[in-house]
C-alpha cells in the first residue's frame, strides 16, 4: 500500500509498505525529481518505534503516583480530568509532530471549551512565510522541475543533506546535468561537499550580501558593497563569483530555514526575494509553502492567542488553568528551557503525543497516541508540489480517533472532514509589491553567536535514547579556540543570558569565526542547548530568533 511520512522534514516522502511486523519493509515512491524513489534513513528508525511502542497512557494521582491506563480507560479518565476545565482558561499548543490536515481536530475540540487560547506565531517557518506573504501576497514555491531550466543554483543556508533528503538527491541529479551549485552558510555542512563553490558567510548577513549584489548589478543604490561584504565575511573573489554567476547565467535562489532564525531574518529573506525579482528570476525563487495550502483552513473559535515567545512566561505566571500540549516537546525544543520547566511545574498540563518525552514528564495527564501509522490523513509537501492521502494501517488509538472519542465523552460536536469533503483553495500567482526596502544589519556583540543545526540521523523534534552519543559537542573555529586555550575534547561550559549547558569542544574550520554550533535538541553533557537560548522574536514578530542569543564559552576545570 502507498503511505506518506508526515515527520518534520519538508519533502513528504511517499512510501510503499509491504510489511509492518515483525520487520518493517518499505520502498520509496518514484517522483520525477526522485527516480528511483527512496526512503530516508530517519524513516525506518522512527517508524519502527511507533509500530512497536504500544499503548501506555497514564494519569497522576496524589503524591505523584502514576496510574497506567488502557485506551478505553484513558479516554474515560481524560474526560473526567477535563470536566472541571470546561469553563476555565486553557492554552493549547500544537507542534510540528502534528503534521496533517486532520490534526486540526484538536483545535476544533479544545476551542469549543469555555475560554481556550491558541498560539500566535511558531518556531518553524513563520518568519520566512511572513517575508514571502509581505513581498508576494503568498508563500508558494514554483514547480521544482523548473530548476532544470537553470544554469546555476544558489543555496542560502539550505542544508538539504540533513533537512530535505529528496531535494538533496535531486541536487545530485542537477549537478550531473551541469548545473553549478553555490552553497552559502556559516556552517560547512554535508551539502557544502556537493556544491561546486562554498561561501562561509557570517550569520545574519545573507540580506547584506543580496543588497551588495543588487547595488553592484545596478538595481539598488545607497549602500557600499565592499562594506557589506566585509561585514558578511565574503571575500572579493567570492563576491565576484556571485556577480558573474547572476549576471551571465539563469540563476535559481533557494532559501533555507536558518536564515529566518536571526533577529533580522525577515529582512534577509526580503532582500533575497528582491534580488531574485530584480534579476528576472522570480520564478526560480524557492522557500517553502504550507502543507495544508491546497485546502481551506478549518476555523477554530479560540478566545485569543498568546505570542509564541510568551508561552513559557504565561505558564510561569499561571495565566491559564490548564496547558494542553499536542505533538510538541517545548521543554527542550523551544528557547529558554529553564523557563519552560518552571512553567510546566506551575501550570497543570495535559500532554498528547507518541512518546514519554521531557515535556510529558511534567504532565498531570499523558495521553499516548499511535502516531502516523494509526492516522488516516492528507497533506502536501512543504517544498515539492505533490500531496498524498493515507489510511491508518495499525489499530492503535490515533489522534483523530482519540479526539472523536473524547468529544463524544464530553458531548462536544466535532466534525473531522475527509479529503473529498474539503474545499480547495484558489492560490494566486506571486506578484512583487515592494518599491523600496530598508536594510537591517545583524546585531554585533563581543561574545559568541550560538547556532544550532539539524543532524541527518534524527528528527528536529525527536531523538531516540543513545542518539546523542558522539554528538554532545560544540563546534568552535581554531582561531577562537586558540585565543581561549581550548582544544578538541575539552569539556566546556556555554553560558547565555538565561542558562547554560556543557559539552565537548570540537575545534574545526567548518564553523565561522565568532560563532559556536551545536546539534539541536539533544541532551548535552549537562542540560540542553536551548537552556542558553533566550526567548526572542525575529523582525517578523511571529517567529523565534533561535540564533539571536550571544553566549560565553569557558573550559571546565578538570
Amino acid at each position: 500500500m502507498i503511505f506518506f511520512c508526515s515527520k518534520d522534514c519538508p519533502d513528504l516522502c511517499g512510501v510503499q509498505i509491504s510489511s509492518l511486523a515483525p520487520d518493517l519493509k518499505v520502498q520509496g515512491v518514484t517522483q520525477p525529481w526522485s527516480d528511483p524513489g527512496f526512503v530516508c534513513r530517519k524513516f525506518k528508525t522512527f517508524a519502527q518505534r511507533e509500530i512497536a511502542n504500544g499503548f501506555n497512557s497514564w494519569q497522576l494521582r496524589e503524591q505523584g503516583r502514576q496510574e497506567y491506563l488502557n485506551q478505553d480507560e484513558a479516554i474515560a479518565a481524560l474526560g473526567k480530568f477535563l470536566e472541571p476545565y470546561r469553563k476555565k482558561k486553557i492554552l493549547l499548543l500544537r507542534g510540528s509532530g502534528s503534521l496533517g490536515y486532520k490534526m486540526a481536530c484538536w483545535d476544533q475540540l479544545f476551542s469549543r471549551f469555555g475560554e481556550c487560547y491558541g498560539i500566535a506565531g511558531g518556531p518553524c517557518d513563520d518568519t520566512g512565510e511572513a517575508a514571502h506573504n509581505a513581498d508576494f501576497g503568498i508563500a508558494l514555491n514554483p514547480d521544482v522541475m523548473t530548476l532544470e531550466q537553470t544554469d546555476s543554483i544558489i543555496l542560502y543556508g539550505k542544508n538539504a543533506a540533513a533537512t530535505s533528503p529528496h531535494f538533496y538527491a535531486y541536487l545530485k541529479q542537477l549537478k550531473q546535468q551541469g548545473k553549478v551549485l553555490i552553497y552559502i552558510d556559516p556552517l560547512k555542512t554535508r551539502t557544502a561537499e556537493l556544491a561546486h563553490h562554498y561561501i562561509q558567510i557570517n550569520p545574519g548577513c545573507d540580506g547584506l550580501l543580496a543588497c551588495a549584489l543588487l547595488v553592484t548589478l545596478g538595481y539598488e543604490q545607497g549602500y557600499n558593497p565592499e562594506t557589506l561584504c566585509a561585514l558578511a565575511g565574503v571575500s572579493r573573489e567570492q563576491f565576484q563569483l556571485l556577480v558573474t554567476t547572476i549576471k551571465n547565467s539563469k540563476t535559481a535562489h533557494v532559501q533555507g530555514s536558518g536564515l529566518q532564525r536571526q533577529k533580522n531574518g525577515m529582512n534577509a529573506f526580503q532582500w533575497i526575494n528582491r534580488l531574485a525579482m530584480k534579476t528576472g528570476c522570480q520564478d526560480l525563487l524557492f522557500w517553502t509553502h504550507g502543507s495544508k495550502r491546497m485546502w481551506q483552513p478549518q476555523a477554530a473559535p479560540f478566545a485569543g492567542a498568546v505570542p509564541v515567545d510568551r508561552i513559557a512566561q504565561a505558564l510561569v505566571d499561571q495565566e491559564f488553568d490548564l496547558f494542553v500540549n499536542v505533538a510538541a516537546n517545548p521543554a527542550i525544543t523551544y528557547p529558554d528551557s529553564n523557563l519552560w520547566h518552571q512553567g510546566l511545574s506551575r501550570t497543570p498540563s495535559l500532554v498528547i503525543g507518541t512518546s514519554h518525552d521531557e515535556t510529558a514528564r511534567h504532565a498531570d495527564f499523558f495521553l499516548k497516541v499511535g502516531g502516523m501509522f494509526s492516522q488516516s490523513d492528507f497533506m502536501g509537501s512543504y517544498f515539492f508540489p505533490h500531496h498524498y492521502k493515507r489510511t491508518n494501517i495499525t489499530k492503535e488509538l490515533g489522534d483523530v480517533a482519540a479526539a472523536a472519542a473524547l468529544a463524544d465523552t464530553l458531548s462536544i460536536p466535532l466534525h473531522i472532514p475527509e479529503l473529498a469533503q474539503t474545499p480547495k483553495r484558489d492560490l494566486p500567482a506571486r506578484s512583487y509589491r515592494h518599491p523600496h526596502l530598508n536594510l537591517t544589519l545583524p546585531e554585533q556583540d563581543s561574545r559568541f553567536k550560538l547556532l544550532t543545526a539539524s543532524h541527518h540521523s534524527y528528527l528536529n523534534s525527536q531523538i531516540l535514547p543513545g542518539m546523542e552519543a558522539g554528538l554532545q559537542v560544540v563546534h568552535i573555529h581554531p582561531t577562537d579556540a586558540e585565543a581561549l586555550n581550548i582544544n578538541t575534547g575539552d569539556e566546556v561550559r556555554i553560558v547565555g543570558s538565561c542558562g547554560e549547558f556543557s559539552a565537548e569542544a570540537l575545534v574545526t574550520e567548518k564553523i565561522a569565526r565568532g560563532c559556536l554550533m551545536c546539534w539541536k535538541n539533544i541532551p548535552m553533557k549537562s542540560g540542553y542547548t536551548n537552556h542558553a537560548i533566550p526567548n526572542l522574536l525575529t523582525d517578523a514578530g511571529t517567529g523565534l530568533a533561535y540564533y539571536a542569543g550571544f553566549v560565553e564559552i569557558e573550559k571546565t576545570a578538570q
